[in-house]
């Protein structure tokens, strides 16, 4: 994925190439804006590579993995008014059925975000 911030733009057409079926009680445009942030927050904050991931299955819905080299986690923060940024870690939790980090468990740098979109 390109190291800029159209990546959030090739992340949407990846999610549209690769939505199924079982995903048609699922919000694609939820899933639209979810993987917008979370790859605008890889980019901006993490490190090369920035990769996407859609993971299917019709009981517990669609689940999007965004990995990046970085070891910072994403910090959930409550933004004012007046805040040009900060609010996509809180707009993840707020329409995603739930969100985490997972750690490599070899230890190896980078960390992978993801959210679950329940049907």
């Amino acid at each position: 994925m390109q190291w800029d911030l159209s990546a959030a733009r090739a992340a949407r057409r990846f999610l549209e190439e690769h939505w199924c079926d079982e995903h048609t009680a699922v919000s694609l445009e939820h899933a639209h804006l979810l993987v917008s942030e979370l790859v605008t927050n890889a980019v901006q904050h993490g490190s090369p590579p920035v990769t996407v991931a859609l993971d299917c299955d019709p009981e517990t819905g669609a689940t999007i993995r965004v990995h990046d080299g970085g070891d910072a986690g994403p910090r959930l923060t409550t933004a004012v008014p007046e805040d040009t940024s900060g609010r996509g870690v809180a707009l993840v939790a707020a329409v995603s059925a739930d969100w985490g980090v997972q750690r490599d468990p070899q230890g190896r740098a980078g960390k992978t975000v993801w959210c679950r979109l329940a049907p």
